[in-house]
């Protein structure tokens, strides 16, 4: 615990003022159908809140943010809502630390670098949600819950180090009402969604949730159609036992496979709506770039109260994904003059498939003058990922005048690769309050990984790897308003990909230590949390270079840095969001990148602010602006250039009468002109243009 005491010392020494997270009331309740909605009025009732007390789902025990070890953030709907957020890359801009790369070609499976390292596996209702083919809408998403840092000990099998983001659907609830809306806005966008919930007796209750869209964006040959359904029942005997059938699809079709620009020093020269890859009708008997995709998840989730104090859970997720394509990219970020060279993957079929199944057992007693929270379990989880294709030989490309100078003819049917792998976990965690002031968190699990690779003509590779994932925390209640808390945790997961030669990959592992402070800077209105930490990362499993269908391990990878976030209601009128991130990732020790060299698409300061006012003249309306700020960073790894720093702004107004909401969201208020860096879909060859002043206007209309 040496680096922890360490950085706690630095931290008091610098007087850093103590803050937590945020708290706040209760979303506000359904409408119900049998009766009118009332007049909008203002009152010195508190808004909803930006910042819920706890992270059910997510860490699964009941507890209140500022009594839990480690920082967690929760992005309500109430934030979505008002921002007008129409894609997952969108979700996390309020939260420090974490920042959205490109996606794979434009696909919406949204890879998010989380405090310094690219995350491509998040959490859907709790279980893994393999990322590179997962596209989905945001129309089912009820709220994100982000933790920071690994936690192997509830996920050992997720393979996320710089932390977990929790997309949590839509659920029936106990009240009828229902709400339809269509939005329309600049570069083609048309968009209609429907939420209705319907309770259909006294133990049933049942929830639809759709959407259609259809958008040409701002960049040629980028167009796309998409839509999405996902209805969910819920029996509940109001006697403790309940389940929870949760069903989604998605389908995206795309235009093009959309990578953005080539990563080379003077991109900025290049357009930013011009589509470097193969169009259609190019060359004959070629098909130009597209992709589509088709998402579907199941999910089952069944609870009973075996006592007050003591509840057992059962859950499972099957979720398959798949992705057809044609898709083009840039070999490198040097070009000969002005001509890159591009590769060109022609029928590409790509997928994951995953099953996975929990059973755990909650409770709450006392040794003693001790209170436990307990939650012990057993999960299993099997991962299944293949692609397949035909390679097409180079072409080169005038990155300055759109002409293609190198002829293209199909080349030899790429062999088929597949990798798997199973994990096998039992995981225990207690949270024990021994004082009134004094939490400690201990909890192990252990995992055991089975990995096999096919690749096609070779035989089968295997890999086993038994792991441990500990964690302690404890939290201390300086004052009724104040906690400092601390924690040490280590994960592993298991590396699932194709070597190319049948190889199977070790385990990843990450180490965290952390320190932080929590504080109600307005009591039960406005809180914050202070965090300080330090991950070192090792057995990374990224894109081979030299085949984007492969991956390979390197070295060592450390981020250090210190978060911000402050949510919650000033006035009872007036909301606000505020986050700061300083983060620091390197490399120190690898075969292939430089040591020393700072980790892509990490900047070393960021920051954001979102606020809401409700008038009190005009009641029904409000008005709300965001400010994000990204400091410069490193475009590619190893590095050779720098993405220049910028701040966005974002407006919104909107106005409620009746059973009637309109709402108009402005965003990159002043034009300014930014990039995304890539990710490993991409291995840094590619970076993404921010999309210029646009808008959108939604009108919804609730029963």
């Amino acid at each position: 615990m040496a680096r922890c005491a360490q950085i706690a010392a630095a931290m008091m020494c610098a007087g850093l003022v103590s803050v937590p997270e945020a708290r706040a009331a209760d979303a506000s309740p359904s409408v119900d159908d049998t009766a009118a909605l009332p007049a909008v009025h203002v009152s010195d009732t508190l808004a909803p809140a930006y910042a819920p007390d706890t992270a059910d789902n997510l860490l699964r025990t009941g507890t209140p943010l500022k009594d839990y070890p480690a920082s967690v953030q929760v992005v309500p709907s109430e934030i979505l809502q008002e921002r007008g957020v129409t894609r997952i890359d969108q979700i996390a801009d309020n939260v420090s630390g974490v920042h959205a790369e490109a996606s794979y070609g434009g696909n919406g499976a949204t890879f998010f670098n989380i405090r310094g390292f690219s995350e491509s596996n998040g959490l859907r209702d709790g279980f893994r949600n393999y990322g590179y083919y997962a596209f989905r809408d945001v129309q089912n998403i009820d709220r994100v819950e982000i933790f920071k840092g690994p936690a192997g000990a509830l996920y050992g099998g997720v393979g996320a180090v710089g932390g977990y983001i929790d997309t949590v659907s839509k659920r029936p609830e106990q009240d009828n009402f229902g709400e339809v809306g269509v939005t329309a806005g600049t570069h083609g966008l048309a968009r209609s969604t429907v939420d209705v919930n319907r309770v259909l007796n006294d133990e049933l209750s049942v929830r639809l949730n759709a959407s259609a869209e259809s958008n040409s964006t701002f960049r040629d040959n980028a167009g796309y159609r998409s839509w999405s359904f996902a209805p969910a029942i819920t029996w509940d005997n109001h006697s403790g036992t309940s389940v929870t059938l949760l069903t989604e699809y998605n389908h995206l079709n795309r235009d093009g496979f959309d990578f953005g620009v080539p990563a080379v020093p003077d991109y900025q020269s290049l357009s930013r709506t011009r589509y470097y890859g193969l169009r259609s009708g190019m060359y004959p008997g070629i098909d130009g770039d597209y992709g589509r995709n088709d998402t579907f998840a199941e999910t089952v989730l069944f609870e009973h109260a075996l006592s007050s104090n003591w509840t057992l859970r059962l859950s499972g997720q099957y979720a398959y994904a798949r992705q057809l394509s044609t898709q083009s990219f840039p070999d490198s970020t040097t070009p000969a003059g002005n001509l890159l060279d591009y590769s060109v993957y022609s029928g590409a079929n790509e997928f994951s498939r995953q099953y996975s199944a929990r059973a755990e057992l909650a409770g709450k007693f006392f040794t003693g003058s001790a209170k436990h929270a307990l939650l012990a379990g057993v999960d299993y989880s099997y991962l299944k990922i293949g692609s397949g294709g035909s390679q097409v030989s180079t072409m080169s490309l005038d990155l300055f005048n759109p002409a293609y100078l190198s002829g293209l003819t199909p080349g030899d049917p790429l062999p088929g690769h597949q990798g798997q792998g199973k994990d096998y976990g039992v995981y225990v965690q207690d949270l024990v309050e021994l004082t009134r002031a004094v939490t400690l968190q201990a909890a192990l699990r252990a995992d055991r990984f089975i990995n096999q690779a096919e690749e096609a003509g070779q035989p089968a590779g295997h890999g086993q790897q038994t792991a441990f994932s500990p964690r302690i925390g404890v939290v201390w209640q300086a004052t009724q308003n104040t906690s400092w808390f601390a924690d040490w945790s280590r994960s592993h997961a298991p590396n699932v990909g194709h070597s190319g030669s049948n190889v199977t990959y070790d385990a990843e592992v990450a180490e965290q230590y952390e320190v932080g402070v929590k504080h109600d800077v307005i009591k039960d209105r406005l809180s914050a949390s202070l965090a300080l930490f330090d991950i070192e990362r090792n057995h990374i499993l990224t894109t081979d270079p030299s085949n984007p269908l492969l991956e390979v391990l390197t070295g060592k990878q450390r981020s250090r840095g210190i978060e911000l976030d402050v949510a919650g209601n000033i006035t009872p009128r007036w909301k606000a969001i505020l986050t700061y991130a300083y983060t620091f990732a390197t490399v120190t020790s690898d075969t292939t990148y430089p040591v020393g060299d700072v980790l892509s698409n990490v900047p070393r300061h960021s920051a954001s602010l979102w606020t809401v006012y409700r008038l009190e003249s005009l009641p029904g309306l409000q008005v709300g602006a965001g400010l994000y700020y990204v400091g410069s960073r490193e475009a590619t790894l190893p590095n050779t250039f720098k993405l220049g720093s910028y701040v966005r702004a974002d407006a919104m107004a909107s106005y409620e009468q009746g059973r009637w909401k309109t709402q108009l969201n402005v965003f990159n208020l002043f034009n300014r002109k930014y990039y995304t860096g890539g990710s490993a879909a991409t291995f840094d060859y590619t970076l993404m243009p921010s999309p210029p002043l646009s808008a959108q206007v939604t009108v919804a209309y609730r029963f």
